[in-house]
């Protein structure tokens, strides 16, 4: 990864208290990724610029015969939600200097809040609507007074850790990590955990098969939605979600690939990852 850079070329957004930058932690269930996408279109955000990562395999997205380069930003200065579009994994190696980049960038702009969508498996015998939170300890009693969910005791690593950490050691945003439970995931978890799974090719046979077929965890997407309208204070319709997850069902083997990998790796330092 040492010839990759990367290129930023974003515009400013006004200064306003309401401004929040939301991103997704690609996962395999793209419950976030469509949560992202959904809300880009319901709220007609406007892109404001791109990161371009050079260096590594050129990668666009088509849906309807459209491209759609995969790392941008878009804002809507009605709702002060800013979201940036990642429609392809970043590799690990450089995914802290992305995140690093867009928090930069966040702080030139004024935004004081930094929130990061992804799922997780059930912590109970059945999936729940909770949606589960990461934080600071300033930001923990506004997030449980919106009905959020403290997550008690994990282990966060892979991209979730990696964005937690990029926002608060910096201390000057709050950066908050929210989870809603995916059956998708929980189904994996469990065949992880029965050890039917050898190595990261089993696991995304697996995932091929199942999340493959079945497309993406709308379930767990309308959860992070309606999350996301409680920070923002808006009213988001999710009936037409359904229809706006099938245009990105080709995207999962991409996404399943990548999570595997971080899996084996994560196994190779003996770390085990988040509840997934």
């Amino acid at each position: 990864m040492d010839n990759v850079r990367l290129e930023v070329k974003i515009r400013s957004v006004p200064k306003d208290l309401r401004n929040l930058i939301l991103l997704a932690c690609p996962e395999p269930s793209l419950a976030s990724v469509v949560a992202t996408e959904y809300l880009i279109d319901s709220l007609k955000m406007n892109e404001i610029g791109a990161i371009r990562i050079r260096g590594i395999e050129p990668a666009v997205t088509v849906i309807d015969g459209v491209a759609k380069l995969p790392y941008r930003l878009f804002y809507s200065q009605e709702t002060g939600l800013i979201v940036v579009r990642q429609h392809i994994p970043i590799p690990i190696p450089i995914y802290r200097e992305f995140i690093d980049k867009v928090i930069s960038w966040a702080e030139e702009n004024g935004v004081s809040r930094a929130v990061c969508l992804s799922t997780m498996s059930s912590l109970g015998p059945s999936e729940s609507d909770n949606v589960y939170f990461v934080t600071d300890e300033l930001t923990v009693n506004s997030l449980t007074s919106l009905g959020f969910t403290p997550l008690k005791e994990t282990i966060v690593v892979g991209v979730e850790a990696e964005f937690i950490d990029a926002v608060l050691s910096r201390g000057t945003m709050s950066g908050v990590l929210l989870l809603a439970e995916s059956k998708l995931l929980t189904s994996i978890n469990n065949l992880v955990k029965s050890g039917k799974l050898s190595s990261y090719r089993d696991v995304t046979y697996i995932l091929n098969q199942t999340i493959g077929k079945f497309g993406p965890d709308v379930s767990a997407a309308i959860k992070l939605i309606k999350a996301v309208s409680k920070l923002i204070n808006v009213d988001i319709k999710t009936d037409k979600l359904e229809e706006h997850a099938s245009k990105y069902s080709f995207l999962v083997e991409k996404s399943i690939e990548e999570w595997a990998r971080g899996i084996a790796a994560e196994e190779g330092k003996g770390t085990t990852p988040l509840v997934l």
